[in-house]
């Protein structure tokens, strides 16, 4: 049964007469959804313990002295995952406005028990209504072995993944809902769950690791199932209701294998038209997070020797969904770190590509938590106005000025150091962690291959935008296929 089913009906009871007798004070209209499979009876100030999850708690109020009392108790009762609360009149003859407005906050239904009515009654008329075959509890009975059948056959045979969820749905009595890694709602049940909902079930689930963890949503308290992988943070999540029955195990194990094969077996994304941005992140395994979180955008994504490059239609909210998205990652990547550089919009080729990368360098230097995804941005520099020039230009530009020394990296790292140090042999000794006759003796190779002497100011501006020219479009890892072909990792 669910909350609903304890307001009165047309004949002034509800189902079973579960709810006969009780009034509803309170009650958003999502949490009348609710599951309930039990009732607690409990008159502690810190009755968690005592609560069970999709319970109907009913409480005779001898635990309340003032208004924080009923915040502290409220709140423990919502915490624990009960579906809704009973109050009775007996001891105050009405239930206190600062109970119904604790329970508001913590969006938990609320119901008078009027003094004649002993909460054994309600007990026993919601025990009766929750019985397997009583009609008020779809669901709540064991998995027969048809549905589990069922699935399985659907599962050889192929059957989409929210066709499978919504056979495993109706045999439950209550919703069921899949979400990727990321938090992307793979079939999201009747109702979408809000972004914030999302948010909590991903964290919930992350904590838990591999059992099953208990969230709760507006429409009630949930569990979190994971759906195991390699990767702790390449998981995916079944949601059920909390109040699925324990002997529902082995549907939804077999419901989680049917996840695992769809997100193998996912067909792969459009490839993207017009407007593209690219996104740069770092290490290969970055490329399946990117691809998680995109699954819904037009995009192509490749491996890179350095990372992964994504090439992805763009769009007003491309920079906030990554961003939501791979956040819910933190929790399951350990010690490594997400970061991910995204082109301005409207650039394209190699300057798109440069873009990606001065963005994922701005992350490196700029931020300190697990996940960052930052966007290029115009910084007021020569380079900025010299990407009116094709870039194939910039490049030769470069190659002119600095061919002599670009295959040689000691010399390249001796000569962005001296300039971002200002021409001073200390301070570039000091940072390279060489001696300042190693530095002078660098230069005046440098000076000598390159035919520049580094103190003429006209010498000095070529050798500075050469080499920020080189370090804007160089690629280490290769651009890849900037047409949007290239394979999404499987």
């Amino acid at each position: 049964m669910r909350v609903r089913d304890l307001l009165p009906g047309r004949d002034g009871e509800g189902p079973a007469g579960a709810g006969a007798g009780l009034r509803m004070i309170a009650g958003e209209p999502a949490a009348l959804q609710r599951p309930v499979t039990g009732t607690s009876t409990v008159d502690l100030l810190d009755p968690g313990r005592y609560v069970g999850v999709a319970h109907l708690v009913l409480t005779g109020l001898a635990w309340r002295r003032d208004g924080a009392d009923s915040e502290r108790f409220v709140a423990a009762v919502a915490d624990a995952g009960a579906s809704a609360l009973a109050v009775g009149e007996g001891l105050l003859g009405e239930v206190p406005e600062d109970v119904v407005r604790a329970a508001r906050r913590h969006r938990l239904p609320v119901f008078a028990v009027p003094a004649d009515l002993p909460f054994h009654q309600v007990s026993a008329r919601v025990a009766a209504a929750v019985a397997p075959g009583a009609g008020g509890g779809a669901g709540t009975g064991p998995a027969d072995d048809g549905a589990l059948l069922r699935l399985l056959r659907g599962l050889a045979e192929g059957r989409p993944l929210a066709e499978q969820a919504e056979d495993v749905a109706a045999h439950l009595g209550g919703p069921v809902r899949v979400l990727s890694a990321t938090g992307r709602q793979v079939v999201p049940g009747p109702v979408p769950l809000r972004e914030d909902e999302v948010d909590d079930a991903v964290r919930a689930g992350a904590r838990a690791a591999a059992a099953p963890a208990l969230v709760h949503l507006v429409a009630g308290a949930a569990q979190v199932r994971p759906v195991a992988a390699e990767d702790p943070a390449e998981r995916w999540w079944v949601l059920t209701d909390a109040g699925a029955p324990a002997a529902a195990g082995a549907l939804l194990d077999a419901l989680a294998g049917a996840v695992a094969v769809h997100r193998r077996t996912a067909a792969a994304p459009p490839a993207p038209r017009g407007d593209v941005v690219v996104a740069l992140a770092g290490g290969a395994w970055s490329a399946r997070a990117l691809a998680d979180a995109l699954a819904d955008v037009p995009h192509r994504v490749q491996v890179t020797s350095s990372g992964a490059t994504a090439v992805v239609q763009d769009r007003p909210d491309l920079l906030a969904l990554l961003r939501r998205r791979l956040s819910r990652l933190a929790p399951s990547l350990g010690a490594r770190r997400l970061l991910v550089g995204v082109s301005r919009a409207g650039e394209g080729g190699e300057d798109a590509v440069a873009g990606a990368r001065r963005a994922l360098a701005a992350a490196h230097e700029r931020t300190a938590g697990p996940v960052a995804v930052v966007q290029d941005t115009a910084t007021g520099t020569v380079v900025d106005l010299l990407r009116t020039v094709p870039a194939r230009e910039r490049a030769a530009f470069a190659r002119r000025v600095l061919g002599p020394v670009l295959d040689d990296g000691e010399l390249l790292t001796t000569l962005r150091a001296h300039l971002r140090h200002g021409l001073s042999p200390t301070r570039t000794a000091q940072a390279l962690h060489v001696h300042q006759n190693t530095v002078r003796y660098r230069v005046g190779r440098l000076e000598e291959l390159l035919g520049r002497d580094l103190r003429d100011v006209a010498d000095l501006a070529d050798v500075h935008v050469a080499l920020r020219l080189h370090d804007d479009l160089d690629d280490p890892g290769g651009p890849g296929d900037l047409d949007g072909h290239g394979a999404a990792p499987q």
